[in-house]
């Protein structure tokens, strides 16, 4: 590793004792190997400092700052503030990368150099890392800004690469916005500069009980603060767009109801949604299609509706094998 790592992974650690280990271990098979990695400790209870300083010892480019818990968004800030790398990467507690995940955002990256920032595509993982048979992410190319305020298209923590420079510009994660604070960090990003994309699935995003990702009225709540914040920013944005965008969001927390196997959630999110925005939700055919899955979902006992519906929708359209491992997509 050069004295100056070209890429600084920020970890930002909460209780996470029981998971940290095995993030860390995924994390060391990149096979491109000059980064140096920062987890915040974020105020932890539990062992997590203890997994991580072991760790240490068996490779130096981890380091492990701890401070009192301020949340995720001050997690990552503090992470950035102590990293060396021209490329910061980010990657939560519980997520799995491949290993030609830097290898491939970094390729692209050098190929798009006016991007801010590289995406790709998350495939979801239950706690134990194996396939449920869902896909998530968009295609950011360009200039995507209207479409970031519709949704996150990058999708996950554990998704973005982003050139520093850009990112000290925009200020950082809003640590006002704990939980959806990537989230708005993109949309300020994208409103100055290009996105890019490696439209695999590199990144494991973990579905597992008493995450943040699955206190959904939380997260909605956080989300229309992204929205109000997008508009004071830019009053552009019209109020009927903001009632859209909402409505977007409310079925995106009704997909991930559908992945978590929330069914009675989900079509609450739905109704919801096509309250709030029902051309946002009827007028895309894929969203019909989710639409179908919760039907099913719904419908029949659950063992059939995994072997007879969800399997052979991973297959199709996203080449998952629902139930094995993530490293299968390697």
């Amino acid at each position: 590793m050069s004295r100056r790592p070209r890429v600084s992974v920020v970890i930002p650690a909460f209780q996470s004792a029981g998971r940290i280990g095995r993030t860390l271990a995924q994390l060391q098979r990149q096979t491109f190997t000059d980064f140096e990695v920062i987890v915040v400790n974020d105020g932890s209870t539990d062992a997590t400092s203890d997994v991580v300083r072991q760790a240490t010892i068996r490779d130096p480019r981890i380091r492990l700052i701890e401070q009192p818990n301020r949340g995720i968004a001050a997690a990552r800030n503090r992470g950035v503030e102590a990293a060396a790398g021209a490329v910061l990467a980010f990657l939560d507690d519980d997520d799995l990368w491949l290993p030609r995940k830097l290898e491939l955002q970094l390729a692209r990256l050098d190929a798009r150099r006016d991007a801010a920032v590289v995406s790709c595509y998350s495939a979801l993982v239950d706690a134990d890392g194996y396939l449920l048979g869902w896909r998530i992410g968009g295609t950011p190319e360009g200039d995507v800004y209207r479409e970031m305020l519709e949704w996150d298209m990058v999708s996950g923590g554990s998704v973005a690469l982003v050139a520093r420079g850009p990112l000290e510009e925009a200020g950082g994660f809003d640590a006002a916005l704990p939980d959806r604070a990537d989230w708005d960090l993109w949309i300020r990003l994208s409103r100055r500069h290009p996105f890019t994309c490696v439209p695999r699935m590199l990144v494991g995003y973990t579905r597992r009980a008493g995450s943040v990702s699955q206190s959904y009225d939380r997260m909605l709540e956080h989300g229309r603060a992204v929205l109000a914040k997008a508009r004071r920013d830019d009053p552009r944005i019209a109020p009927e767009e903001l009632h859209a965008y909402v409505a977007r969001d409310l079925f995106g927390a009704a997909c991930l109801c559908l992945a978590d196997e929330q069914h009675a959630s989900a079509w609450h999110y739905v109704r919801r949604a096509l309250q709030t925005g029902p051309r946002m939700v009827l007028g895309r055919p894929r969203r019909w299609g989710v639409l179908s899955m919760l039907v099913l979902a719904t419908m029949l006992p659950a063992a059939i509706y995994r072997r007879a519906a969800l399997a052979p929708m991973g297959r199709v359209m996203f080449r998952i094998k629902a139930g094995a491992p993530f490293d299968s997509l390697a």
